[in-house]
């Protein structure tokens, strides 16, 4: 059986100057709401049953964190919402639980919760981090808040442009597959959509195949329709082939020079036009502009890679300033 024996919320309420007390109050199961916008939407019915068990055998080990509603005498679950469910199940009327003066729940605690217990699901991750990135957030600061890498972030973030064959893999593949898939369906769609309609989930080892399978088999087609059948137009002579051929004397020597037909000019082959950084500051952070990849939130943001950073970031384009264009 499931026990909930992880203390981490119990020492970091105790030690919350915004809980009433440091012992937990017992709180009458009829007076708490859950969250309606709580990361979490899925609970495993076996998880619950197991927990619920546990919670007949040997009661709540760990209370649950309420903040009060804005209706008297009434709570709304901050953190918790599972041990709530198996103490209804288990028939319990009442749950210890420790009480925040807060008017508002904080979002980045309750993700952070549930990211450390390791059992959100992929949907529900993405569908925190597109509602941040709508509140106004940028994926550094969730980054910052959450403790992820930016990379992590980018990978959730871009589910909210994904097409629904991929999102709807999304529940049996990891992030990474799908990000994978996803970077590739961008160039070559027709072809990554029928290849995964054989497949309803894919390891990121299949992901990185099936995507370096598409590329080499597109960049083989382009070879092939692109293979001149001799020297580029540029180059040749508009004469026929005789005319460039030396002439030959009625004795089978070759003619004197001065009997040789002119020269033919060659056109000459225009220079390539160089190619531009431009240089761009985001939040007093200098960086330079990707323009060869479009940002998954749309077109309103751009893609920026910070100085100094590995990554690649996505930023709103009305908080850019262009600084500077050089020939690289």
């Amino acid at each position: 059986m499931t026990l909930d024996l992880s203390f981490k919320e119990l020492v970091d309420a105790a030690a919350n100057p915004n809980a009433t007390t440091g012992r937990p109050l017992t709180v009458a199961i009829d007076c708490i709401d859950e969250d309606p916008d709580q990361p979490r939407r899925n609970f495993s019915e076996q998880e619950l049953e197991e927990l619920s068990q546990t919670i007949r055998e040997h009661g709540v080990l760990q209370p649950i964190i309420l903040r009060r509603s804005s209706e008297d005498g009434r709570y709304v679950i901050a953190m918790g919402a599972r041990r709530y469910r198996a103490t209804q199940r288990a028939g319990l009327r009442e749950i210890p639980a420790f009480v925040r003066d807060v008017g508002l729940p904080d979002r980045y605690a309750q993700m952070i919760e549930n990211i450390q217990r390791d059992d959100l699901r992929a949907p529900e991750i993405a569908r925190f981090i597109a509602d941040r990135l709508d509140a106004g957030d940028t994926q550094a600061d969730i980054s910052r808040k959450l403790g992820k890498p930016r990379d992590w972030v980018s990978r959730y973030a871009s589910v909210q442009g994904m097409p629904e064959f991929l999102r709807a893999r999304l529940e049996g593949s990891s992030i990474r597959a799908l990000y994978e898939l996803y970077q590739a369906w961008r160039t070559h769609p027709d072809e990554i959509e029928r290849r995964c309609a054989t497949q309803d989930s894919f390891t990121d080892a299949q992901a990185r195949q099936l995507a370096r399978d598409v590329r080499a088999a597109a960049d083989r087609a382009k070879g092939q329709d692109q293979s001149p059948a001799g020297p580029p137009r540029s180059e040749r002579c508009d004469l026929p082939p005789e005319a460039v051929l030396p002439r030959i004397g009625a004795k089978g020597r070759e003619a004197a020079p001065d009997d040789q037909l002119p020269k033919t000019r060659l056109v000459s082959q225009s220079k390539s036009a160089p190619s531009l950084a431009i240089r761009v500051r985001y939040q007093n952070r200098a960086g330079q502009l990707v323009v060869d990849r479009l940002a998954t939130q749309g077109s309103r943001h751009a893609v920026v890679l910070v100085d100094g950073s590995d990554n690649a970031e996505e930023v709103p384009t009305s908080a850019l300033t262009i600084e500077e264009i050089v020939s690289r």
